[in-house]
């Protein structure tokens, strides 16, 4: 199959859409860019990319941030000891699915100018329908070849300091000289993970200066993220990861510098799942101790039909 670059596409799409559409999949697609995480990559993917069977997780504690960005509520949590064996205990978990480490699924965000959503669906049929839910992505899986982008420790190394609960917009050069610095080369289907600092900072600031992560949960907070630039938006559509992922909680700068969010194109328009806040403390240390920054990357949405989002649930093979 033939894969587009976007200036392909702005060439070649109807006035009807979007120029930069891309719902190259078909009609009733409902998983986007997974379609790139074939039986056979998948299958080369672990017998190249698992060397030594060690595992990371990659989620935070279900309880963090304390105070979620955009307002949205912690979780809670009860434990709920059985009435007639107090030897037997439940646990019950009252949660946005977008409070902590994430997925954003193609129902969350739409184009806003459009007034669209992935695969031409509308807000209409979010509320009154399951289609791209995220139970699709849930029975397919987000298997396949991570990569990590430590763009933390590239900037660190390299002299540049900044604060991650800031709106620091990380330009495409960085990204590229984060990748060269590391050896990093990128693949048709990668699942592309960056370490931007926001966990990091996270916990200095929980001992130094808690008051930050109160207002780091507000309507409308400030964070670092990729930048919003038509170079950006470029490279990421054509070098065709299956899914990108960051430790903030928006991937993208926040707020956007632009007029618009890359939000709109990722989900919207390309069908490219958008992980946030992913917990990459522990993999950033293996991967330099290691001197490489791939690894076989799994992860298995919740299963609920017409869901918005799911909790990451999300490992690294290594």
């Amino acid at each position: 199959m033939h894969l587009p670059t976007l200036q392909e596409l702005r060439e070649t799409n109807p006035p009807t859409v979007h120029p930069d559409t891309a719902w190259i999949w078909g009609p009733e697609d409902e998983i986007g860019r997974l379609n790139l995480l074939t039986e056979p990559r998948i299958k080369e993917t672990a017998s190249k990319e698992i060397t030594t069977g060690t595992v990371v997780s990659l989620n935070w504690d279900i309880r963090l941030p304390e105070f979620p960005a955009f307002s949205r509520p912690p979780c809670q949590t009860r434990l709920s000891p059985n009435l007639s064996n107090d030897l037997v205990f439940d646990d019950t978990l009252s949660m946005n699915t977008q409070s902590g480490s994430q997925w954003d699924g193609f129902r969350h965000f739409g184009h806003m100018t459009k007034n669209v959503f992935y695969n031409g669906l509308l807000r209409a049929d979010i509320l009154g329908g399951e289609r791209c839910g995220i139970h699709a992505i849930a029975d397919h899986g987000i298997v396949g070849r991570g990569v990590l982008l430590d763009y933390y420790r590239y900037a660190y190394e390299s002299g540049k300091v900044y604060d991650p609960f800031s709106s620091h917009a990380i330009s495409l050069q960085e990204l590229l000289a984060c990748a060269k610095f590391q050896g990093t080369e990128f693949q048709v289907g990668d699942i592309l993970l960056i370490r931007s600092g926001y966990t990091a900072r996270y916990y200095d600031l929980k001992h130094i200066d808690p008051c930050r992560l109160k207002e780091a949960g507000c309507l409308e907070p400030q964070f670092v993220g990729v930048e919003q630039s038509e170079e950006m938006k470029t490279w990421l559509h054509d070098s065709y990861f299956a899914a990108v992922a960051g430790d903030a909680p928006a991937f993208e700068v926040w707020p956007t510098k632009k007029n618009y969010h890359m939000h709109e194109y990722l989900l919207a328009l390309w069908g490219m799942l958008v992980g946030e806040m992913f917990d990459l403390e522990t993999l950033s240390e293996i991967c330099k101790e290691r001197k490489k920054h791939t690894f076989f990357f799994t992860s298995a949405p919740i299963n609920h039909r017409g869901g918005v989002a799911s909790l990451a649930n999300a490992l690294a093979i290594l």
